[in-house]
């Protein structure tokens, strides 16, 4: 009986050593890479109207959203350097809906501008221009 405990009790130990050894070298371990590592699986930036005349910086790959635009077919968002930020426009109607956005494409910066096209660009001083902010991106 002694005998199968000492063997029983060795076997734990033996197995419980393994498997602290096991977490003990998972934890200490450091990683260089990003935590989630692609940008792209992110939840994306919010933008909103109180970002006009602001800076957002973005890392490649990293997406942004408009949650507060005119609902309308005649807003529109443009991007002046397509191959650093790619815009698309809100798309869709009823139930089924896509927001408009953005896609930090490459290294650089772009000017982001979001304009009411139903509107004339000067009318009376005023603009069509609902939104405008810089995005500066990096790798």
């Amino acid at each position: 009986m002694k005998h199968l405990t000492a063997v029983t009790m060795t076997a734990v130990l033996a197995f419980g050593g393994v498997s602290l050894a096991a977490c003990s070298s998972s934890s200490t371990e450091e990683s260089s890479e990003m935590v989630g590592g692609d940008p792209g699986t992110w939840a994306p930036i919010e933008i909103t109207q109180s970002t006009n005349g602001t800076t957002v910086d973005m890392v490649v790959g990293q997406a942004a959203i408009f949650t507060d635009l005119p609902d309308s077919p005649t807003v529109m968002v443009e991007s002046s350097d397509p191959m650093v930020v790619e815009a698309s426009q809100a798309e869709g109607e009823g139930e089924v809906t896509a927001v408009a956005g953005l896609v930090a494409k490459g290294e650089g910066s772009a000017t982001i501008t979001v304009v009411d096209t139903s509107m004339a660009e000067d009318a009376g001083g005023a603009s069509n221009v609902i939104i405008e902010f810089t995005v500066n991106v990096a790798a």
